[in-house]
């Protein structure tokens, strides 16, 4: 329900916002690090997300930052930074925003606009000879999670369920390192594996991979997006006004179908 009035309350503000927006654009270089610029800290977070080639920041994410830039008038620079030095540089005001997908945990005094939730994905041969196409199709069968993740406590929930369905459990094994987990599946031995969501898009984009994603198999963890600081306001309304647009528009459906990204990561279904 809170999902939904935010999306309702987005979709509105973009219709408010669009006309206005085509009309003149918002000052905000009060709200800037640098004059008539977005600057964007981003670490690098994998393909499709935010990774570099020939040099140059690629990826979903790079793209985001500058769809929103070119909403309010403004150049994009995109700043590279190591994750452990975002959320300082955000606190510091080096940079404008930054993505939120590269940190382990939100720091305090941000705000996020989302535009992605990311989590835990079933993965299966591909050609899925299992014929596995929903959670309810892997009660009694084999899987394989890396202990401690959160794809292991994804499996677990499972078995509850099945168990209270008067259903068999899962066989779920554990492997102490994320690179063993696919092994059982790889080798034909088990159904499913789990694994979190940048991880699972990278396998499953990767045409030599013997790997890929079940849609609609998802166990949701944390929505990640654009950080800004909490006490720059202008920026943050000015962002989420810009994101709105694209959502209303169809141009982040377009943009995430571009990249690949399964209609589950989105925070505005």
């Amino acid at each position: 329900m809170v999902r939904r009035v935010r999306i309702l309350a987005l979709f509105m503000l973009a219709l408010i916002v669009a006309p206005a927006a085509s009309a003149h654009y918002v000052d905000l270089n009060e709200a800037l690090h640098s004059e008539n610029t977005l600057t964007v800290g981003i670490a690098l977070t994998g393909q499709p997300f935010a990774h570099k080639r020939d040099g140059v920041l690629r990826g979903f994410e790079v793209e985001m930052a500058q769809a929103v830039a070119e909403a309010h008038g403004l150049a994009l620079e995109v700043v590279r930074l190591p994750r452990a030095k975002l959320a300082a540089a955000l606190a510091a005001g080096e940079v404008d925003v930054a993505n939120t997908l590269a940190m382990e945990a939100e720091p305090a005094g941000i705000k996020t606009v989302p535009y992605l939730v990311v989590g835990d994905h079933l993965m299966v041969l591909r050609g899925n000879p299992f014929r596995i196409r929903e959670a309810g199709d892997l009660s009694g069968r084999v899987t394989s999670v890396t202990s401690g993740s959160t794809g292991e406590q994804f499996a677990h929930a499972l078995n509850r369920e099945f168990e209270e369905a008067g259903r068999a459990p899962m066989h779920v094994h554990s492997f102490p390192n994320h690179r063993w987990t696919h092994f059982p599946v790889s080798m034909g031995h088990a159904q499913g594996y789990f694994i979190q969501t940048v991880s699972a898009v990278a396998v499953n984009a990767d045409p030599n991979s013997r790997n890929r994603l079940v849609d609609g198999v998802f166990r949701p963890v944390r929505e990640v997006g654009f950080a800004i600081r909490a006490d720059n306001d202008k920026l943050h309304h000015a962002v989420e006004h810009a994101v709105a647009a694209m959502v209303a528009t169809g141009k982040y459906r377009r943009l995430r179908e571009s990249y690949g990204l399964p209609v589950e990561l989105s925070p505005y279904r």
